[in-house]
């Protein structure tokens, strides 16, 4: 599996374990707000769950301004990887 896959595996996972969002509607077109309905404190405690998975930092304003499954995605391989060639 790629990095990737594995990110994609945990947010999903995630938003399906804590935000009862339906499995067979998540894609990373998926807004977060309108399609999946997580609020604030589950996008902080999403971002949580992937700082100590992957020892990794996330800014709490960049996470705010992040709308679809596909931007965490995009946002949280970014920092994997920065911190790899760090």
């Amino acid at each position: 599996m790629s990095l990737r896959t594995d990110l994609y595996a945990d947010i999903t996972g995630f938003l399906q374990a804590q935000c009862d969002a339906d499995p067979d509607g998540l894609s990373a077109e998926s807004d977060l707000y309108s399609d999946i309905g997580i609020d604030s404190l589950d996008l902080v405690a999403m971002a949580q769950s992937l700082q100590n998975a992957y020892g990794i930092s996330m800014d709490d304003e960049r996470i705010g301004s992040l709308r679809t499954v596909g931007d965490v995605l995009d946002f949280a391989v970014s920092k994997v990887e920065t911190k790899a060639t760090a």
